[in-house]
């Protein structure tokens, strides 16, 4: 791990450690009065020290932007709003601007690319940029580069990779100009290479400019690995100061970031980029988010420097606590997306499950309570375990009861999910954050009348979770059946072909552990992709242990999953088999299997040897309800499932776990 906190030039200037924070959108960019509020958020991570941010995206120009909440250099107002944000980070470290074109990504129909194909995620057709518009919006990208230089960033990166312009114009997929701008491989590097020059001629000498490249952009046809090292050699004799290695386009079916994707999947691309391009710092990002993968990268000396975006929201203090030896004080990034990127994708301000505090940094100030308190915690899922620890932050004196003999609660059962293990790495550190601030925990202990009340606290507060619902089917009987929470703690163990009822988000998760019972590997991962195949990454199909069905009522399957993680996963589910059915009511089961009746009134039978109930759940309030009847002048606060089960993600336990302890 020492390289990792060894100096390294970019540029004129030397950074401090081997770590970036990786581009990525707040969710704010684009409005006026926000530069204090990013300001306050990138100062956090300043002092858990990184020594170099990188900007959401920054449009060069008007047709650039991606969306509505998108910056623009050349607007005034905006310029000015990162002025201010500039300001106020002087001195902390280095804000790096990304320099931004959407192309045929932009949600607008003026969108333009360098040919007119739609792009799969966006309904807009793009209009063909002429020869003239393309040397115009290159010098958008000097222009802007020389505004960003003015406004106080220290260094800027070209965005060339996840898809968007400059990604598309070097893609045979989406360039088929025979211009100046495309052709063959070396034509189509051109505007890479003139945004490049354009860019170096409006800033200093010296100025640090990051080329964030695609190593592989995960779209059949996209340019070979011989390609995209030409592409690499030449940006480095163009004497860029460093390559990002970007993966991925947003349209791609592979996943690249998600929780199905293993740590450090994608430093191998990056690592052969390496290896064939020298003399030229080169950066590794996507799912890069734990010590363990760190220092393997390190140790392997695979690449120079680690960009990581997502784990710097989950924990601003990631960087200082690698350098100390705490990593496990470290909140890991579970790769949820739910509270970053769909919100981004939403346009939405940008938060983290895992830390609610991300981007409310100046809502909730971190000063001692000058009037501390004895709270009583009751529950240990992810509302109880945020509410403990921000209660004890503020200083007051905090007790937890648990009534098994582990922590986490919902994430407990979440973790036996393939992926979501990474769950546990949530339940590692509010153990050993809540043991090291000195929070009581009492495990084994479950709570009631007489207990909680022995305890003379002030505040107690209640987050005792939910409690699978219950079901009645004619005949449910003559199948072996269990509830979820049955199945993912061994209770039940359901047979070769299994029906699911209930196709929410717990009945999709449901379906994949019975169809892939271990978290992916790199090997794994790498086969269900082909991605050796460099050019024709696609999902394989495979056959499953077990023959699966998930059938819902009404409505669309995953409700409550992600949309950015949703569609990778039923993509998995569906190439191993997994049949989905909607539109229906239960009939009955029969010794047969499962018999239901779709809206067109036609009956089906599947055949089933046992039954997986995730049909919902239950708040679990009836000692919160019991408690505050017979003690009517307590104050008491009810948080997460136990107060609205029906809505209930982690996302919002976490939340309510931390406005309950500043109500406090």
């Amino acid at each position: 791990m020492n390289q990792a906190f060894t100096p390294i030039k970019i540029g004129n200037l030397t950074l401090p450690n081997r770590f970036l924070m990786g581009s990525m959108h707040l969710g704010v960019e684009g409005e006026t009065g926000v530069a204090d509020r990013m300001a306050t958020f990138y100062r956090k991570r300043f002092e858990g020290g990184v020594g170099m941010i990188v900007t959401g995206g920054i449009s060069v120009n008007e047709e650039g932007k991606g969306s509505k909440s998108f910056f623009q250099f050349l607007d005034p107002t905006h310029a000015n709003e990162l002025k201010l944000m500039n300001q106020s980070l002087q001195g902390k470290g280095i804000m790096c601007a990304q320099l931004f074109h959407a192309g045929r990504y932009a949600f607008d129909r003026n969108c333009v690319a360098p040919s007119a194909i739609r792009a799969p995620i966006n309904r807009y057709v793009p209009r063909e940029l002429s020869e003239e518009e393309c040397w115009k919006t290159i010098e958008d990208f000097g222009r802007s580069a020389k505004i960003a230089y003015e406004v106080g960033f220290g260094a800027v990166e070209i965005m060339g990779s996840e898809g968007y312009l400059l990604n598309q114009f070097f893609s045979p997929v989406t360039n088929h100009r025979n211009d100046y701008f495309g052709g063959d491989a070396k034509r189509r590097m051109n505007f890479s290479i003139e945004v490049l020059r354009s860019v170096k001629k409006n800033l200093p000498e010296g100025f640090p400019i990051i080329f964030r490249m695609s190593g592989i952009d995960l779209i059949p046809g996209n340019p070979s690995f011989e390609e995209v090292i030409g592409l690499s050699n030449v940006l480095r004799d163009e004497n860029v100061s460093a390559l990002n290695i970007g993966i991925g386009w947003h349209e791609s079916r592979v996943p690249t970031i998600s929780q199905l994707v293993p740590r450090g999947a994608w430093v191998p691309i990056a690592r052969r980029i390496k290896e064939h391009t020298k003399g030229i710092p080169i950066i590794a990002s996507n799912r890069v988010n734990d010590g363990e993968t760190i220092e393997k990268v390190f140790l392997e000396q695979s690449v120079d420097l680690i960009s990581m975006a997502r784990p710097f929201l989950a924990d601003p203090f990631i960087v200082k606590k690698l350098q100390s030896n705490e990593s496990h004080r470290i909140n890991t990034c579970v790769a949820c997306n739910q509270a970053c990127l769909d919100h981004a994708f939403q346009e939405k301000h940008v938060s983290c499950i895992v830390n609610p505090m991300a981007m409310n940094e100046g809502k909730y100030s971190q000063n001692k309570t000058t009037n501390p308190k004895k709270v009583l915690v009751i529950g240990t899922g992810p509302a109880g375990l945020e509410a403990a620890r921000a209660a004890k932050e503020l200083g007051h004196d905090v007790t937890i009861f648990e009534k098994r003999d582990q922590i986490g609660g919902q994430f407990q059962l979440a973790s036996h999910i393939p992926g979501k293990s990474e769950f546990n790495e949530t339940i590692r550190y509010f153990k050993n954050e809540l043991e090291t601030i000195g929070v009581n925990i009492q495990l084994n202990t479950e709570a009631n009348i007489q207990n909680i009340k022995s305890e003379n606290a002030d505040v107690v507060i209640f987050a005792c979770g939910v409690i699978p619902r219950g079901f009645q089917l004619k005949g449910l009987e003559r199948l072996p059946n269990g509830s979820y929470a049955d199945y993912l703690t061994g209770k039940f163990v359901p047979g070769k072909q299994v029906a699911v009822i209930g196709g929410g988000g717990i009945g999709v998760d449901v379906a994949h552990r019975l169809t892939e019972e271990h978290d992916p590997t790199l090997e794994s991962y790498q086969k269900k992709y082909n991605i050796s195949s460099f050019t024709n990454a696609v999902v394989q199909t495979e056959v499953a242990h077990r023959k699966v069905a998930v059938f819902r009522r009404n409505g669309k399957h995953g409700a409550g999953l992600g949309p950015t993680t949703f569609w990778a996963l039923k993509q998995e589910l569906e190439s191993v088999g997994v049949q989905f059915y909607q539109g229906l009511s239960y009939k009955e089961v029969t010794k047969e299997g499962l018999v239901v009746v779709f809206k067109n009134g036609e009956e089906f039978l599947y055949p089933c040897d046992s039954i997986v109930l995730c049909v919902g759940q239950e708040k679990e309030d009836s000692l919160y309800e019991e408690y505050t009847k017979q003690f009517p002048n307590q104050k008491t606060i009810l948080i997460g499932g136990a107060k609205d089960a029906k809505n209930i993600d982690a996302k919002r336990a976490f939340f309510e776990g931390l406005e309950a302890a500043y109500s406090i």
